[in-house]
């Protein structure tokens, strides 16, 4: 064989190759104001959202717009995994809206939209998921199984009981399930509506409400 024959072969087999290693089809693009990671690798501007992509934010909130018309935005220092049929959330806080199709997993709940127009907040803090609702009916279930139903401007919270690794059985008096059980609920008070204005960086951002829902208002 000639040495541009070896050559020609060698690309040949480089080329048909490539779609082995490719990310697939993109599902989304992000952006942020200022830089962010994807996939550990520290981006600014626009960004490719594959299958499987990790997203972790800084000083900067970061907004997602994904095929299947979902928008997240993904709070300042928080972190997410997305996928083409749903997202994790896996630290920090995040605002999402067209997610009737496109639920949330926050630890084992699973937050979707139950109607149109929804629009949620979903906060992890330690052990507690914090959901709130902007706007519309968001529906939390854990493995499957039904919760609740969060209602406009109201928000709740889920304590993990599930016990530590290497403890067996539960305490006296603690719940029996072994996944999430409502810790708070309620309508939002005036004093937590006014923590929506402290805008990008509010860390009390999980405090929402009708009156910031009318007025066009994100904790983020």
């Amino acid at each position: 064989m000639t040495r541009n024959g070896f050559f020609t072969l060698a690309v040949a087999a480089l080329f048909s190759a490539v779609p082995a290693f490719s990310a697939g089809p993109g599902i989304g693009v992000a952006t942020a104001v200022g830089s962010y990671s994807v996939n550990s690798s520290s981006v600014t501007g626009n960004a490719d959202i594959f299958n499987g992509t990790e997203l972790r934010t800084t000083i900067s909130p970061s907004d997602v717009h994904l095929e299947n018309g979902a928008d997240v935005r993904l709070a300042t220092r928080s972190a997410s995994k997305l996928y083409s049929d749903h997202l994790e959330l896996r630290d920090g806080a995040l605002r999402v809206s067209n997610f009737d199709s496109y639920p949330v997993q926050a630890r084992q709940l699973q937050i979707q939209a139950d109607t149109p127009g929804t629009e949620a907040i979903v906060r992890m803090k330690g052990r507690t998921v914090e959901i709130a609702s902007i706007g519309g009916t968001v529906k939390v279930t854990d493995g499957g199984a039904m919760l609740t139903r969060v209602t406009a401007g109201t928000k709740m919270a889920f304590q993990n009981t599930t016990p530590p690794a290497g403890q067996t059985g539960a305490s006296p008096g603690a719940p029996s399930q072994t996944g999430a059980a409502p810790a708070e609920q309620g309508p939002m008070s005036n004093k937590k509506i006014i923590l929506i204005s402290a805008g990008v960086c509010a860390v009390g951002g999980i405090a929402v409400g009708a009156i910031a829902a009318s007025q066009g208002k994100s904790p983020f």
